[in-house]
C-alpha cells in the first residue's frame, strides 16, 4: 500500500514538472514571438515612412518674372574705341574700350527693375555696349557723355535719357550696358556720335 503511494506520488511530481516545463517553454517562446513581432513591426514603419518620403512629387517653383517683348528692329554695330582714363592730374594711365554692339528698337524695356512701355507713336532707340576695363582698380564711367543721337536729316543731336551711369567696371573686366533715346516711332536714318565731349567725334549712319 505504502509502495502503491509512493509511486502515485512520484507520477504526480513528474507529471507536474513536466507540465511546468511546458508552461515555461510556451512563454519563453511568446516572448520570443513578441520580439521578433515588435522588430518586424518597426522596420515595416520605417519601410512606409522611407517609401512615403522618396515617393514625394519634386516641389515645383513657377518662374514669376515678367517678360519683355522682343527688339522690332536690330542693327549690327560692333565698333570698338578706345578712350583714355585719366587720373587726377589728367595724365593718362590706361585705356577704355568702348565696344558699341548694336543698335535696337523696342517698345518694351526694363528701367531700374521696373518694365516701361512707350505710349503709341513713340518707342525706344536703345544701344547697347561693352566696356572693358584694362586697368589695375575699378572705375567709373558716364557712357552718355560718349553718345549722341540724330534722327533723319536733322543736326540736333540728343543726349541718352535711359542708362545706368555712373557704371562701375571692376579692374581687369568687360562690364555690359546700354544707354536709350525715346523717339517718334518711325523708320528712319540715324546716326549716331560716338567719341570724349572735348575730343573728335565720329559718326556712325545707319537705317533699319
Amino acid at each position: 500500500m505504502f509502495g502503491l503511494i509512493l509511486r502515485e506520488c512520484k507520477t504526480a511530481q513528474l507529471g507536474s514538472s513536466f507540465f511546468s516545463q511546458m508552461k515555461y517553454s510556451l512563454i519563453h517562446k511568446a516572448k520570443k514571438y513578441k520580439k521578433i513581432l515588435f522588430v518586424a513591426g518597426v522596420l515595416f514603419l520605417l519601410f512606409l515612412i522611407a517609401r512615403s518620403i522618396t515617393s514625394r512629387p519634386a516641389v515645383q517653383y513657377s518662374d514669376v518674372r515678367g517678360n519683355v517683348a522682343t527688339a522690332k528692329a536690330n542693327k549690327e554695330i560692333n565698333k570698338e574705341f578706345l578712350f583714355s582714363l585719366k587720373d587726377a592730374k589728367d595724365k593718362e594711365i590706361s585705356k577704355i574700350k568702348f565696344l558699341v554692339e548694336n543698335a535696337e528698337l523696342r517698345d518694351e524695356i526694363i528701367v531700374k527693375g521696373q518694365k516701361a512701355t512707350s505710349i503709341k507713336g513713340r518707342t525706344f532707340f536703345i544701344i547697347n555696349l561693352k566696356i572693358t576695363n584694362e586697368h589695375s582698380s575699378a572705375i567709373e564711367i558716364n557712357t552718355r557723355d560718349y553718345l549722341r543721337l540724330a534722327v533723319g536729316d536733322n543736326n540736333e543731336w540728343f543726349a541718352p535719357d535711359i542708362h545706368n551711369d555712373p557704371v562701375e567696371v571692376q579692374a581687369i573686366s568687360t562690364k555690359p550696358t546700354r544707354v536709350g533715346f525715346p523717339i517718334d516711332d518711325i523708320r528712319t536714318k540715324f546716326r549716331i556720335q560716338i567719341g570724349e565731349i572735348a575730343e573728335d567725334k565720329e559718326v556712325i549712319e545707319f537705317e533699319f
